[in-house]
């Protein structure tokens, strides 16, 4: 009966039909006709003793009852219910349920005595004033009640879904923002060695600093336009391991690396910058390195070796394990050791 709903899982169809906006109809189609038949039923066993005389203004009277105890119904769901019980005025809601439900069975026995009178039947009540009356309108204004407290447990529980849902969306959103903060980013250092790098060759090789330019545009694109999807294919991350190295070499002829391959890895998807921000801890004062990527089955290996004792600091380090933590929780190992790091990660 919920006006608004949260999204929910496609296959928790009892939830779907209680709260989706697409079964709204539907499910107040259902409720009015089982409501109805409640109500019928009542008037039918109330007018039992009359019903030859009644005809066929006997479904006159259920509809009047039903429609009364309908509008009573959807008051308390549509007004008395958001502006009181979801406000926490638990008190004023209490008061006005106990009025509404108190006075249907009363309003039911007049209306009663009056059909009864309006149209000369006899009473099957000899006296509507009597003591037994009252309790069995108590006794009918607790099974109301808990009707009434359905559709507002109804209303609560619809709330605690979307509050529930509304804080997992705003949870995703932070994970995703400090996962895009802790994404690797091309090292300020190494841009600019590289940027000084082609401003001294400027002049004596413009060819070379044309290269170093063009290779220099090609991983910051990487950086601005791959880096932003979730996962990419691994053979991306090792074109972009390849445009850093040969700028390195640039920069510093001495410089060599060696990056193998072992295993399919045309099809494999990792988070972007992942190997590449490994690779930029190790690259700083680094005559050599050597990168190999295995694959076997469903799980990618990667070791970084460089002629560096200690190729990541602690703070770097510290954001690289925060980052697979959330990408790829218990499905990974990372092993720094002295001139080596080494990571394993569980595609499936």
């Amino acid at each position: 009966m919920s006006a608004q709903m949260p999204q929910m899982r496609e296959d928790h169809f009892m939830l779907q039909f209680l709260f989706a906006p697409k079964y709204r109809i539907g499910r107040h189609v259902i409720f009015i006709m089982l409501w109805a038949i409640i109500t019928f039923n009542q008037a039918f066993i109330s007018y039992r003793d009359s019903q030859s005389v009644l005809g066929s203004r006997i479904y006159l009277v259920c509809l009047i009852s039903c429609m009364a105890s309908l509008m009573a119904m959807y008051f308390n769901y549509f007004y008395l219910a958001p502006k009181l019980l979801l406000r926490r005025r638990y008190m004023a809601y209490a008061i006005a349920l106990c009025i509404i439900v108190l006075a249907l069975p009363t309003l039911s026995v007049w209306s009663e005595y009056w059909v009864r009178n309006v149209l000369d039947l006899p009473h099957r009540i000899s006296s509507y004033t009597h003591p037994l009356i009252l309790v069995d309108n108590l006794s009918t204004s607790v099974v109301t009640a808990i009707c009434f407290c359905g559709s507002s447990v109804v209303l609560l529980f619809g709330k605690w879904i979307q509050g529930n849902e509304d804080v997992s969306q705003m949870e995703r959103e932070h994970v995703k923002s400090e996962l895009n903060k802790l994404k690797g980013q091309i090292a300020p250092a190494f841009l600019s060695q590289t940027l000084r790098s082609a401003s001294s060759l400027a002049s004596s090789q413009p060819e070379k600093t044309s290269k170093i330019l063009m290779q220099l545009g090609q991983l910051l694109r990487y950086q601005l336009y791959d880096c932003h999807q979730d996962r990419i294919l691994l053979k991306s991350e090792l074109q972009a391991l390849s445009v850093m190295f040969e700028l390195e070499q640039l920069s510093h002829p001495s410089f060599e690396y060696c990056l193998q391959i072992d295993g399919e890895v045309n099809n494999t998807f990792v988070s972007p910058m992942l190997f590449l921000s490994l690779a930029q801890c190790a690259i700083a004062g680094s005559r050599s390195m050597e990168l190999l990527f295995r694959k076997r089955n469903e799980t990618l290996l990667f070791t970084c070796r460089s002629d560096r004792k200690e190729i990541c600091d602690s703070d770097a380090l510290s954001s690289i394990r925060q980052r697979l933590e959330w990408q790829y929780p218990d499905r990974y190992t990372l092993q720094p050791s002295e001139g080596m790091i080494a990571l394993s990660i569980d595609l499936s």
